[in-house]
């Protein structure tokens, strides 16, 4: 079974904007691993949490699964191959960039690399943020979540809850199909959306301790307004107040506070809605805009609302 997100990697043509982006907006620690090829971003006590590399091709993103221990490890390696799944063993050089014990690969049935590793170490010094803030909320909980537009719903609910052990934690129909899956206390560690649009990497949404980051986060982004791509805004389900960064390849950063948790006695139910108010996607064509806007009407007008848990504090900075 899956424990977390353990960590994301990417491939980038567009390196130096990576590490500006990290490192100066979003607050991430950076550590080059050779210049101009490949930089560790750190969020917390751990070797890495985002592995970039620099492609001349196209970009890609892909996520890497952490599990508890090397038996868990073979033993999903076979569930994987018997579904189907072919897994590579990730090469020496792989796995020391990681920092884990150790990892396969294999791909989805989008064509999304899918690692599946254990052991990920911790680095040599303390975590210090790219710009003042109070650190990400990591831990037991994984790095945060990850959000796929997909063309094949079905085959991914398939492999993450049945082959990987998550749960469904809530989904909903409108203004797209949804499901999101948990694998520890953390709301969702894996959203499923089928948009009707083709395959791609939505976002990757990054937990501040302090509410204040998302704010100055916000404020930098409004200076490049054509950078948000959703509003500031607060979910219906896992209660996080957030706002969507474009990251230099196109795909999203959720920058987000307050999550809440959730226990074995979860109750699944089908969502009223995505957001409770704001969080305006302008991605979405003209009509589905006007859905959700009329959601968040009548979401208004009924009252709803969600109390706000203050999280405790994981990987705080160094003063």
């Amino acid at each position: 079974m899956v424990n977390a997100l353990s960590y994301v990697v990417v491939e980038t043509p567009h390196l130096q904007a990576w590490i500006d982006q990290a490192r100066d907006h979003v607050g991430l620690q950076v550590e080059v691993v050779e210049p101009q090829v490949c930089v560790r971003l750190r969020a917390d006590e751990k070797i890495q949490r985002l592995l970039v590399t620099a492609v001349s091709g196209e970009a890609s993103m892909g996520m890497g699964f952490e599990v508890s221990n090397a038996e868990e490890h073979t033993r999903l390696r076979q569930v994987l191959e018997a579904a189907g799944y072919a897994a590579t063993d990730g090469s020496a050089e792989e796995i020391a960039r990681r920092g884990v014990a150790g990892m396969y690969h294999f791909r989805d049935p989008d064509g999304v690399r899918i690692e599946v590793c254990h052991g990920l170490g911790d680095a040599a010094s303390p975590f210090v943020p790219g710009r003042p803030l109070g650190g990400f909320r990591t831990g037991d909980l994984g790095l945060g979540h990850v959000a796929l537009i997909t063309e094949h719903f079905d085959e991914l609910s398939h492999l993450y809850r049945n082959l990987f052990g998550f749960k469904v934690s809530d989904h909903t129909q409108a203004p797209f199909r949804v499901e999101f899956l948990h694998c520890n206390p953390r709301h969702h560690t894996i959203g499923l959306a089928h948009t009707g649009g083709p395959a791609k990497i939505y976002h990757l949404m990054l937990e501040y301790n302090d509410f204040d980051d998302v704010g100055r986060a916000y404020d930098m982004a409004l200076e490049k307004p054509e950078s948000i791509g959703v509003t500031l805004g607060r979910h219906i389900n896992d209660h996080v107040t957030s706002f969507y960064l474009k990251n230099p390849d196109g795909w999203m950063f959720e920058l987000g506070w307050a999550a809440r948790t959730i226990g074995p006695e979860w109750q699944v139910e089908e969502l009223q809605g995505m957001s409770l108010w704001g969080h305006d996607r302008t991605w979405l064509p003209d009509h589905k805009r006007e859905e959700a806007r009329q959601i968040l009407k009548r979401l208004a007008a009924e009252g709803v609302r969600a109390p706000v848990v203050i999280p405790s504090h994981t990987a705080k900075a160094r003063p």
